[in-house]
């Protein structure tokens, strides 16, 4: 296996991700929070940013190296200012609960191949090895959701 090849994979697969059960949410790929503030400037709703993942090497050589590879998922909506209520933000946070819980869901069938056994090409050979969410407040130019951190290897 050559150096970034886990990284390309993944990559390919986060272009093409969709959230089954959530059909008016499509992931809007960034690369840092300048990007993902700009992406946002004009967006309402609910919203997913994925982050464009990063890979991390460990070992000596092209034989005996393993890579892992990062990315974050933000699932985000604009709750702040004049009408956000503590009803409102719980409201929200919830719903966007459900969205995380979907985007975790079809991540984990497309790595495992769920009822087929299959796992997704782009992602054959993967596991995950590490996931952390955490509340997010005010981001991005004053949105508020989840962030999704996960490590593949």
């Amino acid at each position: 296996m050559k150096r970034l090849s886990k990284l390309r994979k993944v990559t390919e697969y986060l272009s093409t991700f969709r959230i089954p059960g959530w059909p008016d949410i499509t992931p809007v790929r960034v690369v840092d929070g300048e990007n993902a503030a700009s992406q946002l400037s004009k967006a309402t709703g609910d919203q997913v940013l994925v982050a464009l993942p990063e890979a991390r090497d460990y070992g000596q050589n092209t034989d005996t190296f393993a890579e892992s590879v990062s990315t974050a998922f933000f699932v985000l909506a604009k709750i702040n200012g004049a009408s956000r209520t503590v009803k409102l933000a719980d409201e929200t946070y919830l719903r966007l609960l459900e969205v995380s819980q979907a985007i975790l869901d079809k991540l984990d069938e497309d790595l495992t191949g769920g009822e087929t056994g299959m796992p997704c090409p782009q992602l054959a050979g993967l596991s995950l090895t590490d996931v952390n969410v955490v509340p997010e407040y005010s981001v991005f130019g004053g949105w508020s959701g989840w962030s999704i951190e996960i490590t593949l290897g």
